[in-house]
């Protein structure tokens, strides 16, 4: 849902509209607003943010220091976006999850990101979000795969001392199928039902979700 007074791009254009931004909106029954700040692409080259997720995620996946200054560009870009498109004046948010990892490393981007991003008025909830079915990490699933396997894995186990969100922010490193996004929806609306999500990811497939 694109505001009723849209934000514009630096191009003049809608906020995720623009086709000469990277930026991109995903309209999904799971989220009000659905966004990827950067797009990456299996048959035409690389970008930026796509670089350092992969070199933080995976290459100094072991060694938290280093791993942290290249992610830091990435989250400085996601709390740009953020405060440009949601000014904490209106904010339509007051906590943040990310999915649980399906892989043990030193260094965790969606923690690192999360952690970052939280304030006083914008608390991490993630630890209420559980992993309740294991299985192994999605990178070598097919999409075929992950439909199948995702599916009800993940449960929200609520910290009585904290009230129900009135939205939430989901955040994610990277959306190719969506099938992960749309089971931490899932078990939010189970939980929080009616409680309004609010969907980012740092990148997201081009091939996948264009067809180019």
């Amino acid at each position: 849902m694109v505001p009723n007074h849209p934000i514009r791009c630096t191009h003049g254009n809608v906020i995720g509209r623009c086709e000469k931004c990277t930026v991109r909106f995903f309209q999904e029954k799971y989220w009000v607003d659905g966004w990827a700040l950067d797009a990456y692409t299996n048959r035409y080259g690389k970008t930026a943010f796509g670089e350092l997720i992969n070199i933080s995620k995976y290459q100094l996946k072991n060694d938290p220091v280093q791993a942290s200054e290249k992610a830091q560009p990435l989250l400085n870009g996601l709390m740009a976006f953020l405060a440009k498109m949601y000014p904490q004046a209106y904010r339509p948010f007051d906590c943040l999850v990310y999915p649980p990892s399906n892989e043990d490393r030193k260094f965790q981007l969606t923690k690192f990101i999360g952690d970052g991003l939280s304030t006083p008025k914008i608390s991490n909830r993630s630890a209420e979000l559980v992993k309740i079915v294991p299985h192994s990490t999605v990178k070598a699933m097919s999409g075929k795969q992950r439909f199948a396997t995702l599916p009800n894995t993940m449960k929200v186990i609520p910290d009585a001392d904290r009230p129900k969100p009135k939205g939430i922010l989901v955040i994610d490193d990277v959306l190719e199928t969506g099938n992960t996004a749309k089971e931490v929806c899932r078990a939010l609306e189970e939980t929080w039902p009616g409680v309004p999500r609010y969907f980012v990811a740092l990148t997201y497939l081009m091939d996948w979700n264009s067809g180019k």
